[in-house]
Parts: structure tokens; C-alpha cells; sequence
């Protein structure tokens, strides 16, 4: 068992599938665009990182660095990277095509995570509710946890280990939450202390995010991903106690409509509408948040480094992905039901 776990875990394997979609590292020698030689320090900091990681010396590791997301699940797949603190495929052998998050944490993969939770929960929510065929369904939904996982080995992003235990841990924490869903929806649509609990809690977890042992973009992720979800529960609580939303004039299952030239107009101008309010909303509050956090911090907005510091990074991201989730879940829909679409 300890030779397989280790195998899964190895960059071996990533490199195999690479070269498999045809994939594979460049002679040395050979010019690139790569984004280490761009941007510098940080990429070389980066590959110290987690040279050191893989290799056992965290010690070093540590000493390299600056030193400070549905969103429960992302929560606790962000926050296991940290905690875990198990490296990311090296290269070589693997090749790298992503480098944004390249100095995060790579066990367990949250994009697997997602790509399990996000179809398999729309599929139990829905399949009860609307009238269509549950093999297509569930196709659709393997679909797309398949290709989400595949795409973060073929990245060389997660180790075969990653993404299976992000599949796993998804798996369990949807079959254990499931038989709870009524009453959660219930209590956070009708309980006046639903929308406090949730923001008061997306906040907490967010500062007390496991502490870094190098600035990473993980707790910032985290922070947008769990102040989105506490700002989309209080919507939910909105529309319900003031009646935003139409209520259905029939019982389940229902049927789902044709689409047709009107339909699919009414669509795309809900999009469009929702796009343009949501892109408004946060360039405006992205703005007012960063320059009162900043003030009160006693640093300059225009200081990308100190963006970084705990106490400027959550407050301002919290801010402003909560309004958006209220922005989104709430006003989009509003504003679409004054529109008539």
C-alpha cells in the first residue's frame, strides 16, 4: 500500500500522462516564455519552495518565504493545503503550465473538489425537481469531474494522489451533508439569524486561515470564495423575507422549458445585465474597501506588498466578495424582475 500511495504521489506519473498528450520539456538551452524568466524573484522563490517541500526540508522552505474555494468544501481543501503543506509536482520532470498558484500547497486538488461537488450537488438538487433523464444527468456530471481532474495532472499542477483524495474527500462530505439539505435551506431562508451566522462565520474562518509559512494566493482564494458564500446566504435569506423571488405555481417535478429565439434572447440579456452590474459593483466596492482597510491599517493602497499582510488581505477581500455574493444573488435578480425578463 505504501509503494501505491507513494507512486500516486510521485511527479512520475504526471510526466507520463504529460507526455502521453503530448507534452514535454524543452532542451535545455532552448529559448522559452516562461514566466519564471519574466517575472524574477518570486518564480525562483517559487521553485525553492517547493524543491525544499519535496524533499523533506521545510525548515528551508519556510525561511524562503514571507511569513504572514461550494465554500466549505473549498474551505477545507484550501485549508488542508496548508496545513498538509505536501509540494506540488516538481520540474523536472513535470511539465509546468500554470504558475499563478504555483506557490500553493498542492494536496488535496481543489479544482477536483469542485469539479465533484458542483455537478454531483446540482444533480441531486435537481433531479427531484425537473423533469429530465438522471443517466444524462449523472453522464454530464462525471463529464466534467473527469476532464476538471484530468486537466490538473495534465497542467502539472496535482500529483494522480491530489486529485484522487479531492474526489474522495468531496465524495464523503456530499453523501454525509446530503440528508441535511432541507432543513439547511430552510434555516438559512427563514431564521433571522441565518445571515448573521453565515457572515460572522465566513469572517472567522477566513482570519484564521492555518498560518502561512510563505504568502501564497491560497488564503486570499479562500477569503473570496467563503465572503461569496456568506454574502450569497444572506441573499438567500433577502429574497425569501422579501419575497424577490416568484413563488412556483405547481408542485415538483417540473418541466424544463424549450428553448426557442425568445427564450434564448431573455437569457442572454439576463447575462449580459448581471454581468455588467456585477463588474460595476466590484471595481466600486473592490475600491472603497481596499482604500478604508488600507487607512485603517496605516498602509498605502498602492503597496502590492503590503496587500499581502493579514490584516489588509482578508478584511478588503471579505468585503468585497460578500457584497458581491449579496450583488449577484440578490440585486441581479431584482433588477432582472423590474426589467420583465
Amino acid at each position: 500500500m505504501a509503494d501505491l500511495v507513494n507512486r500516486l504521489r510521485g511527479p512520475e506519473l504526471v510526466a507520463q500522462f504529460q507526455k502521453l498528450c503530448g507534452l514535454s520539456l524543452l532542451p535545455e538551452g532552448k529559448p522559452t516564455r516562461r514566466h519564471f524568466t519574466e517575472t524574477g524573484g518570486q518564480a525562483d522563490h517559487t521553485h525553492r519552495v517547493h524543491t525544499a517541500a519535496w524533499t523533506g526540508n521545510h525548515t528551508n522552505a519556510a525561511n524562503n518565504g514571507t511569513v504572514p474555494g461550494a465554500p466549505v468544501v473549498m474551505y477545507i481543501g484550501q485549508a488542508s493545503k496548508d496545513v498538509l503543506r505536501w509540494p506540488r509536482p516538481p520540474s523536472p520532470p513535470v511539465v509546468k503550465l500554470e504558475v499563478r498558484v504555483d506557490a500553493e500547497y498542492g494536496m488535496p486538488s481543489t479544482h477536483a473538489m469542485a469539479a465533484t461537488a458542483i455537478p454531483f450537488t446540482f444533480l441531486l438538487a435537481t433531479m427531484n425537481r425537473y423533469k429530465y433523464p438522471f443517466e444524462l444527468g449523472l453522464l454530464l456530471a462525471l463529464a466534467i469531474c473527469t476532464l476538471v481532474s484530468l486537466s490538473r495532472i495534465y497542467t502539472g499542477m496535482h500529483t494522480v494522489l491530489d486529485v484522487l483524495c479531492g474526489i474522495a474527500i468531496t465524495a464523503v462530505l456530499v453523501a454525509v451533508s446530503y440528508p441535511f439539505w432541507d432543513a439547511l435551506e430552510s434555516f438559512q431562508m427563514r431564521n433571522s439569524f441565518a445571515p448573521v451566522l453565515a457572515l460572522s462565520l465566513s469572517f472567522l474562518v477566513s482570519i484564521y486561515y492555518p498560518e502561512l509559512d510563505h504568502w501564497s494566493t491560497a488564503r486570499g482564494d479562500t477569503t473570496n470564495i467563503v465572503s461569496a458564500g456568506g454574502g450569497a446566504a444572506l441573499a438567500t435569506w433577502i429574497n425569501h423575507q422579501w419575497s424577490l423571488l416568484p413563488e412556483p405555481s405547481s408542485a415538483p417535478p417540473y418541466d424544463i422549458p424549450t428553448l426557442s429565439a425568445p427564450l434564448i434572447c431573455r437569457m442572454g440579456a439576463r447575462f449580459a445585465i448581471g454581468i455588467v452590474i456585477v463588474f460595476i459593483a466590484r471595481q466600486l466596492i473592490k475600491s472603497v474597501a481596499l482604500t478604508l482597510v488600507c487607512r485603517l491599517a496605516g498602509v498605502s493602497p498602492r503597496d502590492r506588498e503590503a496587500r499581502k499582510l493579514l490584516r489588509v488581505e482578508v478584511p478588503y477581500k471579505y468585503i468585497t466578495y460578500s457584497c458581491l455574493g449579496v450583488v449577484g444573488l440578490a440585486v441581479c435578480p431584482a433588477v432582472h424582475h423590474y426589467l420583465a425578463l
